[in-house]
């Protein structure tokens, strides 16, 4: 069953540096409504004192802040260090992540929506959805953005290994994207999936 029965919503999601963000950029270009979950992440960290409280009350004012700011690498190292804590984390962001992107689409005038979910198939939220669509790139090419973008070797597997791996996301999508191209090639998928819409 389609959660939005009024709205055709897509689902992105992928793993890890795999392309989401470019594709959701692409959608946007074509003027569908888009709505990223990372950013809704980073608002609630600025905004929400409940979580804000709550992580500090779990790992101590020091652990979070940095300057006077929440610190989100020092969350990063601990969360993906030990999963009982990113579990403990997930189960507190995820719900108002969720409320925050769902409210988002119901209040949107427009019929086309995309929505940028990277744990889309691990919190169970296919339901959604009428499609989704998961960009894929191997494991090696993942890692290696990864350490592109400053992570060790480490932070990078762990990364990677906290997620559902790209293979299955692939299996579980109504649409595969590559991600592994150009950011061109990435955005000719995109128009081509939105011409069955125009």
């Amino acid at each position: 069953m389609v959660y939005f029965a009024d709205k055709f919503v897509v689902g992105i999601t992928g793993g890890v540096a795999s392309g989401k963000s470019t594709a959701l950029k692409a959608f946007a270009e074509l003027d569908w409504n888009t709505i990223s979950t990372d950013e809704i992440v980073s608002d609630l960290w600025n905004t929400d004192e409940n979580l804000i409280r709550a992580v500090q009350d779990q790992w101590g004012k020091e652990e979070i802040f940095s300057r006077g700011n929440i610190d989100k690498e020092k969350i990063a190292r601990i969360v993906f260090k030990n999963p009982t804590q990113r579990a403990w984390l997930e189960n507190i962001i995820h719900p108002l992540v969720r409320s925050k992107w769902v409210a988002r689409v119901e209040q949107s005038v427009g019929k086309l929506q995309v929505v940028e979910v990277p744990l889309l198939f691990e919190k169970n939220l296919n339901s959604y959805f009428s499609y989704i669509i998961s960009v894929f790139v191997p494991v090696k090419v993942q890692f290696s953005r990864l350490l592109c973008r400053g992570f060790t070797k480490d932070e990078a597997r762990s990364r990677i290994t906290s997620q559902l791996s790209s293979d299955e996301k692939a299996r579980k999508a109504d649409v595969v994207f590559l991600g592994t191209g150009s950011d061109v090639f990435l955005s000719s998928q995109v128009q081509e999936f939105s011409r069955n819409f125009s």
